[in-house]
């Protein structure tokens, strides 16, 4: 069969062979389109228009998305009609654009080193304020405080150590666990490791 198609390209060359390809297929598509269609029923689609749902708000640690929210499919019902052409009717879509706001102390870190080095200096920073205020970590770390951040505000003993007591995050983890206090990532681990 390669050889006979060769032979076909190297007398008409590939151009004019396609062209008449497409319009042998053309007729034959139309012989059978007329020979079957007529015993098929042709399905008509109906579309409602679907209003689209209000605007949410999604959260996250990192950053906020403002998105608008809208059916991924549009509802449709199907009536069998016998018709010889299918009936096409033109379908709006109105794109909606997606806003995002990022807000200013977001950390994009792309290795552990520099989300380590970032915690350091950050840890560091505070701990020269504290000090330079007259205050020490024990002042940051009671259980009321703990219980409000910790529990409560659903905050890290990285982002506490960071941004209130100015001390290594596993002197706030300690302090925490010798009050009863545990984090709600502590909370899941936990509960993963145990199956419940």
């Amino acid at each position: 069969m390669d050889q006979d198609i060769y032979a076909l390209v190297a007398k008409y060359g590939f151009k004019n062979l396609h062209i008449r390809l497409e319009e042998i297929m053309r007729d034959e598509y139309a012989y059978f389109q007329t020979k079957f269609q007529a015993s098929l029923p042709v399905v008509k689609e109906v579309v409602r228009e679907v209003v689209p749902k209000k605007p949410t708000k999604l959260r996250s640690k990192k950053q906020v998305l403002s998105k608008s929210v809208e059916p991924s499919e549009p509802v449709v019902q199907s009536q069998p009609v016998v018709q010889s052409q299918p009936v096409v009717q033109p379908e709006e879509v109105e794109v909606k654009d997606v806003i995002v706001t990022v807000s200013e102390k977001t950390n994009n870190f792309r290795d552990p080193k520099e989300m380590k080095e970032f915690q350091r200096n950050a840890v560091e920073a505070k701990k020269k304020e504290n000090e330079a205020a007259g205050l020490s970590p024990s002042d940051f770390l009671t259980k009321e405080n703990l219980k409000q951040w910790i529990e409560d505000e659903g905050r890290t003993y990285a982002w506490v150590a960071r941004e209130k007591a100015g001390c290594p995050e596993t002197q706030v983890a300690a302090t925490a666990q010798m009050m009863g206090l545990k984090s709600r990532i502590s909370k899941k681990i936990g509960r993963v490791m145990t199956g419940r």
